[in-house]
């Protein structure tokens, strides 16, 4: 519940931050050794993102620029990632961090992508365009019955990536 009012009063300041510099670092670039250049409201997105991933404690937050390609038929796009990771047990009794993620999106006017959206047994797989940005988000903590008992991964691990993508250009289509 905390954290909850904490993220009600955290995610709107984190807007302000698109310059900030969380997170920087590169981990990527042009195969032919130029650089592409990330469009800066994918870097903003990715940087309120890891933003919030960092409220939690038990997470490491790594955010890295450069090709990015989540989705089979997209092709690679200059943009940014954030990879999320830590013991499950730490997030236990929170927001999962997948859904104050996904919350964000839905609360700043971003249309979810419905056909790349899935869940699973403690995972799950969204998508959000606004403005030219599609974001990308899976991961979670695995779970599954063995013997009639509830067991879950003790690893919890979300990726999220920002690309730029033409209004009117859907996800699937080079």
């Amino acid at each position: 519940m905390r954290l909850q009012r904490l993220l009600v009063l955290v995610v709107p300041f984190l807007f302000c931050l698109y310059g900030a510099g969380l997170c920087e670092g590169k981990d990527a670039s042009h195969p032919e050794g130029k650089s592409q250049p990330i469009p800066e409201k994918a870097t903003g997105t990715c940087k309120t993102i890891a933003a919030i991933l960092a409220v939690y404690p038990a997470l490491e937050v790594r955010k890295s620029e450069g090709a990015v390609q989540q989705f089979q038929n997209i092709s690679e796009r200059p943009g940014c990632r954030i990879l999320a990771f830590g013991p499950t047990s730490g997030i236990s009794g929170e927001v999962e961090p997948a859904e104050a993620v996904r919350g964000l999106f839905q609360g700043d006017g971003w249309t979810e992508e419905i056909r790349h959206s899935a869940d699973g047994p403690g995972t799950t797989s969204f998508a959000f365009r606004k403005n030219g940005i599609l974001c990308m988000v899976s991961g979670g903590a695995h779970s599954w019955m063995e013997d009639g008992k509830a067991f879950t991964s003790e690893r919890y691990e979300l990726e999220a990536g920002c690309v730029s993508v033409p209004d009117g250009t859907a996800p699937g289509h080079r």
